[in-house]
């Protein structure tokens, strides 16, 4: 790993959140956006030295389009050591989920569609190509994973923090540990089934089965089988994951508690996914008045609960459509609307194609599209 000049490195900004106890602050490299992860006191320096080394070893060995490089080891002012990492695009999926959640009023977080699926299945690629490699990642969160959307389109993935093993302290990352990580055992490729099978459940819920932070009393909760928590929240998360049978059915085999009785490759937990399918939408015919109004509402509600900040790359993840492409739709559907449900309105057209901003016009096509009886 290459040793980078005290010069060739600034520290750009404050710590992101949810991290710990790893401490990751945006940087410059030579000019360049990075990331400059560290572990500062009470780590001990030399831990943090040995974790850094092992995840720069990790992440170099994964050769694959999701994997951001590594720029090298940089030593802060104050002499703690940092590992450079090339500084991916867009947001962090925790981001995207809370997203999510303040869209269902904190009472859901995302639903299994393409957008996530697309997220699962990219990230599952990855880690299964860190295993031919000889490399478990053992330390996969939702902080870890980064979403862009790309010129085209289309979301890009990322995913850091390859340590093949996590630091077992207490704070959030102790909620994604397995069983057999919190019983100081090593990490393999049924180590990170069962991460990502908490990251499919944490993205539908925007929580983890077993929240608790404190060391005994995590390996304690892992006991508890996922659908049977006992614990409120937890029952109300796991009822959302039921929406999604098969999910549902292969998260409570990938969480078991022995690694013996989970899939035992990525490949496996991908098929009993059974990604690329979802229960459909119901489908229902609705008079153009409702339309109209349910269109007005959602635009309303939404002006409410979405962030100031809202960015290209959320509104794409929340099923919004390029404006261009939406643009070209819009008229053509309302079009087929009014022929099919409003006749006898004499301005049908205009009514369902007026849009208080424009940036809203995907969730119209949406609302048109369910009209139409479409996915």
């Amino acid at each position: 790993m290459i040793s980078l000049d005290r010069n060739d490195v600034t520290l750009a900004g404050a710590p992101l959140p949810g991290s710990a106890p790893a401490v990751v602050q945006p940087a410059r490299c030579q000019g360049a956006q990075a990331l400059a992860k560290s572990y500062p006191i009470p780590v001990d320096p030399a831990q943090a030295g040995a974790w850094l080394q092992a995840e720069a070893f990790a992440t170099q060995k994964v050769q694959h389009v999701c994997v951001p490089k590594v720029l090298g080891s940089w030593q802060g002012p104050d002499g703690t050591a940092h590992l450079i990492l090339q500084r991916p695009a867009g947001r962090r999926w925790d981001e995207i989920v809370r997203i999510g959640q303040q869209r269902h009023s904190y009472m859901a977080a995302r639903a299994w569609d393409e957008a996530t699926r697309h997220v699962v299945r990219s990230l599952a690629h990855c880690i299964e190509t860190a295993h031919f490699s000889g490399v478990a990642h053992g330390n996969l969160a939702p902080d870890s994973v980064w979403v862009d959307l790309t010129p085209m389109g289309e979301l890009d993935v990322k995913v850091v923090d390859f340590l093949g093993s996590t630091p077992l302290v207490p704070g959030p990352r102790l909620r994604f540990a397995a069983p057999e990580q919190l019983a100081g055992q090593g990490a393999d490729a049924r180590t990170d089934v069962y991460r990502l099978a908490l990251f499919v459940y944490f993205s539908l819920t925007g929580t983890t089965p077993w929240p608790t932070d404190d060391l005994a009393a995590a390996r304690t909760a892992r006991l508890a089988p996922v659908d049977r928590v006992p614990d409120e929240r937890a029952a109300a998360a796991w009822a959302l994951v039921s929406k999604w049978p098969e999910v549902a059915r292969t998260l409570q085999v990938a969480l078991q508690a022995d690694p013996n009785k989970r899939p035992q490759t990525i490949a496996q937990f991908v098929s009993l996914l059974g990604l690329g399918w979802a229960l459909p939408e119901p489908r229902r015919k609705l008079d153009v008045g409702y339309a109209v109004a349910g269109a007005l509402a959602m635009l309303a509600a939404l002006a409410v609960s979405w962030p100031a900040e809202d960015s290209r790359l959320t509104q794409a993840l929340l099923d919004r459509q390029p404006l261009a492409v939406c643009s070209a739709q819009l008229p053509v559907l309302a079009q087929q609307v009014c022929a099919k449900y409003g006749a006898t309105h004499p301005q049908c057209q205009q009514a369902l194609t007026f849009l208080l901003g424009r940036e809203e016009c995907p969730n119209r096509i949406k609302t048109l599209r369910a009209c139409l009886g479409e996915p």
